[in-house]
């Protein structure tokens, strides 16, 4: 296959192929790429058609097209409200059902089908039901043809369609370029009906018009009620891959089996209880650290299958795509029984795609757990795009100052917030109140973000994120004015300081940041926050050199620009130059006292768990009076010798857990924020600053 120098390349950018992908890249691979990009499209863009149907379509009239479809097609309305015919009936009405002389997909693309890969928007106004017969099966690739065309067509392989060669599929293909993908919604017919089939193909030669006409696509219902009244065993759509399946194994070396279990990276113990153990099959797993809890590690594995081991043998429970595959993979012969299965032994509920295994490394508390759970969906969420905000994510758009963007925003947070108090939708995984401080946006809470102007931006080149490269030419300019002729231990001091002020600064202002933009909160954030993720350890040496080095910036700043900086922080550095230090030391001394806490054999039984800054009304007897973000007052107790620095005013913030005596402990690294900075925060202090 080729293509000319002067045709539009195949890759999708518009330009000449000789200009774009034609210089060193071969056909093949071009038309690989593409195949891969709009493979990835396709799901969210089915997302995206079914809300529109959802907004558009009355549910009286999903009522009454389901009754007429149920009716032509000869099955009960009962029937066709099942799983298994949802997928068909959801085709026929928004492909082939014509209203006003459109179908719902039509106007759907002509809303919004311009932001749609061209030939993802052909593909999709293509779809029509069809039948192929399956000439050759291969790992990745069923070769299939059409039996009256015999167009032969070359079709991804899911994972869950197991088929044989000689069957016939009746679906929809979508077409990717030189393949085509299986759309959702199709039936697996066995080879004796292939004959019947073929001459009920030649009596509806609008079978094959309807992939360009979309007129021709009455004949859905009556294909349908061909294959039901035919009575194929296979009429149950994708009934081949919906079964959940439970083999039977008898081990003949179960120390062998051991190791070849233990030895695959894909397999996870999740359970021994004596001699009955659990594994999970999982492709896929996600890590997450969390240097709040030490650096616990959180690992979240989707569950493909479950290997249960007991008295000699193995059982393998899940679908029969992935169960051969298990079975491969632990090298295990014919298995004594297969049987169908409604639901997984060790959670008594149905295997679903998405479910997952969670477990930690040190093994947390149940309700800790739960918290790091929906903190990792909360910090996925801020930064994966969405397509409510121009597939952009969240974080950027709050970054970002188009206004439109940031009100689309303000609706989805606000949307998401009821969904969460509805326990509905993706909202119930998430930890909603990290949401706001973490994109700037205005909230109660005491939270270190709430210092910033905007989400703090990590990683990012583009000029649109960060600072002009005349800022970072000053604080170069400032450190070589500083340091030149010093000693080696000046220039690292210097180097320190402004290195980690200098990522910091790229992070949280975009490019007209000027410096007499800086406030005190921007610095306090600095300070008392940010420092902790960009150094492996902070000193009472460190707290000392950061404002000494920093007061000698911004007076060097007013010499060079002109600002007035140096006044507007000298009353910040004075508030801070005895109580810095010794916020860097208690750090270290209470994050030992949360680690006894969270690890310890003898922790009594959580109540509830929750990050959150308290603040300090006073010192009691036997703990502190604090007063939570809801107001709630409540008695925290430290074993650590801290009088001496903390007091009334003062934010503790950090991770933190009621226990069964009804007082608070700290079970996370904390931050303290003195009272300076927590009026800067919004805390309700006696502090003038």
């Amino acid at each position: 296959m080729s293509v000319g120098r002067n045709e539009l390349c195949p890759c999708g950018s518009g330009k000449k192929y000789k200009k774009c992908c034609g210089v060193v890249t071969p056909i093949t691979e071009l038309r690989s790429r593409h195949e891969q990009k709009l493979q990835k499209e396709y799901a969210s863009w089915v997302e995206r058609l079914n809300h529109f149907v959802g907004g558009h379509v009355t549910n009286e009239a999903i009522s009454d097209a389901r009754n007429l479809f149920a009716e032509q097609i000869g099955l009960s309305e009962e029937s066709v409200m099942r799983p298994e015919w949802a997928a068909h009936f959801f085709n026929w009405f928004v492909l082939d059902v014509k209203n006003s002389g459109t179908t719902l997909l039509e106007n759907y693309v002509k809303q919004h089908g311009r932001r749609m890969e061209p030939d993802l928007r052909r593909a999709f106004s293509r779809l029509h039901l069809n039948a192929y017969e399956i000439l050759e099966v291969e790992r990745e690739v069923l070769t299939v043809r059409q039996p009256l065309t015999e167009e032969v067509h070359y079709l991804l392989r899911s994972n869950n369609l197991n088929v044989q060669t000689g069957q016939i599929i009746v679906g929809r293909l979508l077409n990717l370029g030189l393949r085509d993908m299986l759309f959702s919604g199709s039936i697996i017919l066995q080879p004796h009906i292939k004959e019947a089939l073929l001459e009920w193909l030649k009596q509806n030669p609008e079978v094959n018009k309807a992939a360009d006409d979309t007129a021709q696509r009455v004949y859905t219902p009556d294909l349908y009620r061909f294959i039901v009244q035919f009575g194929n065993e296979g009429n149950a759509p994708e009934k081949s891959g919906d079964a959940l399946l439970r083999r039977a194994f008898t081990l003949a070396n179960p120390e062998q089996f051991r190791k070849t279990i233990e030895a695959q990276r894909m397999f996870e113990l999740k359970k021994r209880d004596g001699a009955k153990e659990i594994w999970v099959y999982a492709r896929r797993k996600e890590e997450h650290l969390f240097p709040a809890l030490k650096d616990a590690l959180l690992e979240l594995y989707e569950v493909q299958a479950e290997v249960l081991v007991q008295d000699g043998q193995v059982f393998l429970e899940g679908y029969a795509a992935e169960l051969d595959e298990v079975t491969e993979l632990l090298q295990l012969h014919m298995p004594e029984s297969e049987e169908e299965i409604r639901v997984l032994t060790s959670t008594g509920s149905k295997l679903s795609q998405g479910t997952l295994f969670i477990t930690s490394q040190p093994t947390l508390p149940p309700k800790v757990l739960q918290w790091a759970v929906q903190t990792y969906f909360a910090e996925k969420w801020l930064v994966t795009s969405h397509e409510a905000l121009d597939d952009l994510a969240p974080v950027l758009v709050a970054a970002s100052d188009n206004q439109e963007l940031n009100s689309k925003l303000q609706s989805l947070l606000t949307q998401m917030e009821q969904d969460h108090q509805l326990g509905q939708g993706i909202a119930r995984y998430i930890r909603m109140d990290v949401l706001r401080p973490r994109l700037t946006m205005e909230n109660d809470s005491l939270h270190a973000f709430n210092l910033l102007r905007r989400p703090l931006i990590e990683g990012l080149p583009e000029s649109v994120y960060t600072i002009h490269p005349e800022r970072l030419a000053d604080m170069n300019r400032f450190v070589h004015d500083m340091t030149d002729g010093k000693s080696e231990a000046t220039v690292k001091k210097y180097d320190e300081v402004m290195n980690n002020f200098r990522s910091f600064v790229r992070g949280a202002f975009g490019p007209s940041f000027n410096w007499d933009h800086l406030r005190r909160e921007d610095l306090s954030y600095f300070l008392i926050h940010d420092i902790y993720v960009r150094t492996d350890a902070v000193t009472k040496t460190l707290a000392t050199n950061m404002l000494s080095v920093l007061s000698s910036f911004f007076k060097w700043l007013d010499k060079q620009n002109g600002t007035s900086l140096s006044a507007l922080m000298q009353p910040l550095f004075v508030e801070l130059k005895e109580t810095l230090p010794e916020i860097y030391r208690l750090r270290s001394v209470l994050e030992k006292e949360a680690y006894l806490n969270l690890y310890a054999s003898s922790q009594q039984t959580l109540e509830d768990v929750s990050e959150e800054g308290l603040l300090l009304l006073g010192k009691e007897r036997d703990g502190w009076l604090a007063r939570r973000n809801n107001g709630e007052k409540i008695k925290l107790l430290i074993e650590s010798e801290v009088e001496q620095v903390l007091a009334t005013d003062w934010v503790i913030s950090g991770l933190f857990a009621k226990t069964g005596d009804g007082n608070w402990r700290l079970y996370g690294s904390p931050e303290l924020y003195p009272p300076v900075v927590s009026q800067l925060m919004g805390a309700p202090t006696s502090v003038l600053v």
